[in-house]
């Protein structure tokens, strides 16, 4: 079967006409063969045919032929759009624990009939999300609803260093980020102790491959030589002194994700650390 059939094999044949408060802006597609499949989210809908209002997000997709006169992705919807559309909804699928909820309330869309509609409720919706929601903490600063990725976005001074800091919100697409924020205010209680905990982690993760990584250009490396080992470019506490923290994720799970400067020992990647709460740290990798 080729990739269109197999795409809209996805979706029920009936066609529903719908009103939609799109979520985000639609940035890019899949690919597979000749064919892109776009995608963007909405936050609520409400079904023409029923008048039923639904605040339960879901997800718009569909095809287009990737060539290289392709301008721009189909059916470009804007954030906070509400827009009239035709679509098939898609037929049930089992979801994993790490699949969005979602996928399950999923439409390919067939036809765009209106870009700047308007509902009562949907134009209240509208007018609510954008709004700004803040958490505002005399000692960590302020954090600022980002409904596109359901964080909570501020900036923390980590031990003198300005630190992004993003704070997962208690529910998908909800307002408040009351476990990650009490999570953060633990982790920056005893930051001296947690910033020598992931050092420590991240030398001992990736400090061989550092040194497999030089080049021989970096003035910064320590250059040692033992005749009865390997040679070594750059020693363990060069390397923990070298990095440096860029962002800090905390989730509603007591889960969190670090990212580091890397000094441009791994050529300007960074270096990603997940944990959890309890001090317990189980990866350390180098991405981007």
């Amino acid at each position: 079967m080729d990739t269109v059939k197999e795409f809209e094999k996805r979706f029920e044949p009936e066609i529903t006409d719908l009103l939609v408060l799109i979520k985000t802006s639609v940035n890019g597609a899949a690919g597979s063969g000749d064919m892109l499949y776009p995608s963007t989210e909405f936050i609520a809908s409400v079904n023409m045919q029923t008048g039923e209002f639904s605040r339960k997000p879901g997800r718009l997709e569909w095809q287009i032929k990737n060539t290289k006169f392709r301008m721009g992705w189909g059916f470009n919807f804007k954030q906070y759009q509400i827009c009239h559309i035709r679509a098939r909804k898609n037929i049930p699928i089992t979801l994993e624990p790490y699949m969005r909820k979602t996928l399950n309330n999923c439409y390919m869309v067939v036809e765009v009939v209106e870009k700047n509609a308007s509902e009562p409720r949907l134009d209240a919706l509208k007018e609510h999300v954008l709004q700004p929601v803040l958490i505002e903490d005399a000692a960590l600063g302020t954090f600022t609803l980002d409904r596109t990725y359901s964080w909570f976005e501020g900036i923390v001074d980590w031990l003198g260093i300005k630190c992004l800091a993003y704070l997962r919100t208690d529910e998908e697409d909800g307002e408040t980020a009351e476990k990650a924020h009490l999570y953060l205010q633990e982790l920056y209680k005893n930051r001296k102790e947690w910033d020598e905990k992931f050092r420590d982690f991240a030398t001992e993760q990736l400090w061989e491959l550092a040194n497999e990584w030089y080049d021989g250009e970096d003035e910064y490396y320590e250059d040692e030589e033992d005749e009865d080992a390997d040679i070594i470019y750059i020693t363990k506490e060069a390397f923990s002194g070298r990095i440096s923290i860029e962002s800090i994720t905390i989730y509603s799970s007591d889960s969190l994700t670090l990212y580091y400067y890397d000094d441009d020992m791994f050529a300007g990647h960074a270096i990603e650390i997940d944990g959890n709460m309890d001090g317990t740290l189980r990866r350390a990798d180098i991405v981007g």
